[in-house]
């Protein structure tokens, strides 16, 4: 074993994808989810009703609840902290209402928090914390955007990536390297907008999504991951944007993922429909362009393994899928 990789949310969409890649390379994965307890620290701050991990399976020994991380810290032997965690900003069946953004902010901020509580406090340091964040620091617009942009203030998504990556820093005693990673769309078969739109474009009713003019920034889960695995064994510190180099528009995404599953797409979702559904400003992610560039990203000599949005749907695009890393893992 290389190490033990701690990751938070490790049980979610991304999560799973970085804890599979980290156990290919030879890295004891600890993962901290969601955990019941007769008894819970009442001044906890991260409440289990707002964490991502949805999974009701026991503990294991590689794994670890958030108040076990917050009462005895991080376990020895930990080169490495990864925070994918995230209450899913864009679940439909939950209304954009106060208190469900409320537990959008808690469960990224108030986890990164704990987590860089944990790094702090540790004997031996690890050697970086890498924790998600998103383009909606950037304001929207045709402008190009990259890591050295201004933003992160004209409204919620915005606000709560600033606090986002606010609440991961450590002193300047700390010689952990933090790494914030302003993520785009994530595509991938095995979550996110990939699964929760592949049924209708199997059955022929897929189609862009609002004026389908926009622009979309996006990347391949397993660029992320690979992302991710890249910061922790790099002298990466600091914003890096997780978005492919390629460009693209809604309805190029929609017809590279139509084109690879042999289906039209030719019935749109509009946008008032888009605005029923998830509410003004949370529809504005999927509505409004972000022209957002993967400056530093490339210049840290990261190399994106789907850098077109044809190659990502080649992967991605199969009704029935057979993950081909597990393939690998099983030889």
């Amino acid at each position: 074993m290389n190490g033990r990789i701690v990751v938070g949310g490790g049980t979610g969409f991304i999560g799973k994808e970085v804890v599979s890649l980290f156990e290919r390379l030879d890295y004891e994965v600890l993962v901290i989810s969601r955990k019941k307890k007769a008894k819970a620290s009442e001044n906890w701050q991260v409440k289990l009703e707002i964490l991502t991990d949805r999974d009701e399976e026991p503990l294991n020994q590689n794994t670890r609840s958030w108040i076990d991380i917050e009462e005895d810290g991080l376990p020895s032997g930990t080169v490495a902290v990864v925070n994918t965690a995230g209450q899913n900003v864009l679940d439909p069946l939950r209304r954009w209402s106060p208190g469900f953004k409320q537990n959008v902010y808690n469960s990224r901020v108030n986890t990164n928090h704990l987590l860089a509580k944990a790094i702090a406090r540790s004997k031996v340091k690890p050697k970086a914390f890498v924790h998600m964040s998103g383009v909606g620091f950037y304001p929207p617009g045709l402008s190009v955007q990259d890591e050295n942009s201004d933003g992160g203030k004209h409204d919620f998504l915005a606000k709560l990536v600033t606090d986002w990556e606010r609440a991961a820093q450590l002193p300047p005693e700390v010689p952990t390297r933090v790494v914030s990673l302003r993520s785009g769309v994530v595509l991938g078969r095995n979550g996110g907008l990939v699964q929760q739109t592949i049924l209708p474009f199997f059955l022929g009713v897929g189609g862009s999504m609002g004026a389908g003019s926009q622009l979309m920034p996006w990347i391949h889960v397993k660029d992320l991951a690979s992302l991710i695995a890249h910061c922790v064994f790099s002298e990466c510190s600091g914003v890096y944007n997780a978005v492919a180099p390629q460009t693209v528009t809604n309805k190029q995404f929609v017809k590279a993922f139509a084109r690879e599953m042999g289906r039209p797409a030719i019935i749109p979702l509009p946008e008032f429909v888009l605005k029923a559904v998830f509410g003004a400003e949370r529809a504005s992610i999927i509505t409004q362009s972000q022209n957002v560039q993967p400056t530093r990203t490339l210049e840290s000599g990261f190399n994106f393994s789907y850098p077109t949005i044809k190659e990502a749907a080649e992967e991605f695009a199969h009704l029935m899928y057979i993950d081909p890393d597990a393939i690998e893992n099983e030889k």
